[in-house]
Parts: structure tokens; sequence; C-alpha cells
């Protein structure tokens, strides 16, 4: 059974963004949408709302779903679920080892998880 994950599309302007994950987490130094695991008994929009105080240290309102992508990593497949957030809190550094507003054209010069990547072209095409 895939592990459910949740991530956070969080917009300014023409920019979301994105976090680099630690260099000492598998995938490590790599960008991605700001999240993580769904614990047991957890709701998804729970998961994401939890993550991202973790993570980024803000209050996450869910807006809506924006897409959900099932991938396989050679230590299992994920099913990862991409949320539209609204917080008016400047996201702060917490967990990551940098976080950066970027729009789909500079997105293009950072190296990403390949879920996250195959999520940002399937939202591409809706957005």
């Amino acid at each position: 059974m895939a592990l459910k994950v949740v991530a956070g599309f969080l917009r300014k302007e023409d920019r979301f963004l994105l976090v680099r994950r630690p260099v000492n987490k598998k995938r490590g130094g790599l960008w991605e949408f700001p999240g993580g695991k769904v614990e047991n008994g957890e709701t998804l929009e729970s998961a994401i709302k939890r993550e991202l105080e973790e993570e980024l240290g803000i209050k996450a309102k869910v807006e809506r779903i924006l897409g959900k992508i099932n991938y396989k990593y050679p230590e299992g497949e994920i099913e990862l679920f991409l949320f539209e957030i609204d917080s008016k809190e400047e996201p702060i550094l917490k967990e990551a080892l940098e976080l950066r507003w970027v729009n789909f054209e500079e997105v293009k010069e950072l190296e990403l998880c390949p879920a996250d990547k195959k999520l940002l072209e399937s939202l591409k095409k809706d957005l």
C-alpha cells in the first residue's frame, strides 16, 4: 500500500514556495513542496496543517486539493496530495535547508524530488 504524503502549494503573486530537503534525509538537498507523511488516524487536511506548522511555523488554511499522483521510489510507493494553501503569515525556516519563492520559469533551474517534479508538471497544465 502506498504511503500517503501531503504537500502545500503556497502562492505569493506569481511565485510559489519550495523547500530544500535536509542533507541527512532521503533525497537530501533536493527541492520539494513543503509537507510530509500522513500519520495514523490523521485526515489529509489535518496532516498538511500540522506539517506546515512544524516545517514553516505557519497556520494554514486549506483551500482545495490541486492534484494527486502516485510515485514509486526504490524504497516504496507514495501517494502525494497537493493542497492549495492560504496563509497570511511569512514562512520561517525550521526544518528545511532553504526556502525559496519561485515562478514556473525559475523552478526549471532547481533539482526537484522526482515525485514533486511529476506533480508540478501535471499542475502547470491546470494553472
